[in-house]
């Protein structure tokens, strides 16, 4: 094997980790920093369109029913309609002030005007001002997805045996839960996908450092026999 081959053969394997982690990337997440258990933060949906002849025009949120949000505020959104859903809780929640309340947002939709949409090789991003964050290690976030065409996508599955899901439900990790018997903080969970998918780009980036040393070996060789000659 030639050495241009060989080092076509490590970019390839490399290629294919990055290819492994814009793929994770293309799904709809959500983030948000400075997330911490107690207090308020501003959390970014991110979505892309992933249909190469349709455009995103709607996008419902569900926001956690087991841990609800005392308060929701979405930023406005130019070419876009906002509304929120509400629902009744059976036990009030602090407002974070000091006060109860007894209903929470359950959802959030962002709808397009005529004309706007998140065109094909696009994303777009919609921010939510939420609190007081329950101390847990994550919440989840529901969304489904709509396109100019009429497809739906549900962005809502959970993984219940350790495989990463084909259309995973965005989750917000929380950057300092606590454990609520010690009140000592406590690192949020790796899930089981994330930690294979980071294993498997390791492993790839490994087999790529081998294969490019062996081709630099294999390069140098000719140059080594003719110094070997000459002596």
């Amino acid at each position: 094997m030639t050495f241009a081959r060989l080092t076509a053969t490590a970019s390839l394997v490399a290629g294919l980790g990055l290819l492994g982690a814009g793929t994770a990337a293309a799904h709809v997440g959500v983030s948000a920093p400075e997330a911490e258990p107690g207090g308020f933060a501003v959390v970014t949906v991110r979505v892309p369109t992933e249909s190469a002849t349709a455009g995103t025009v709607k996008l419902e949120i569900t926001l956690p029913q087991d841990h609800p949000l005392a308060v929701v505020r979405n930023e406005a959104v130019a070419g876009w309609d906002v509304t929120q859903k509400r629902a009744t809780l059976a036990t009030p929640v602090d407002n974070g002030h000091g006060g109860k309340v007894t209903d929470y947002v359950s959802s959030v939709t962002f709808t397009a005007k005529e004309g706007v949409a998140i065109r094909p090789g696009e994303f777009g991003e919609f921010k939510l001002q939420v609190g007081p964050l329950p101390h847990t290690a994550e919440l989840v976030f529901p969304a489904i997805q709509t396109y100019s065409d009429g497809s739906v996508v549900s962005w809502i599955e959970r993984s219940s045996d350790g495989t990463a899901p084909d259309k995973p439900a965005p989750v917000l990790k929380l950057s300092a839960a606590h454990d609520g018997a010690h009140g000592q903080p406590a690192a949020a969970p790796e899930t089981a996908s994330a930690h294979r998918d980071s294993r498997t780009q390791r492993r790839l980036a490994e087999v790529a450092l081998v294969v490019a040393i062996g081709a630099l070996a294999l390069s140098a060789a000719p140059k080594f026999r003719r110094f070997r000659t000459r002596e």
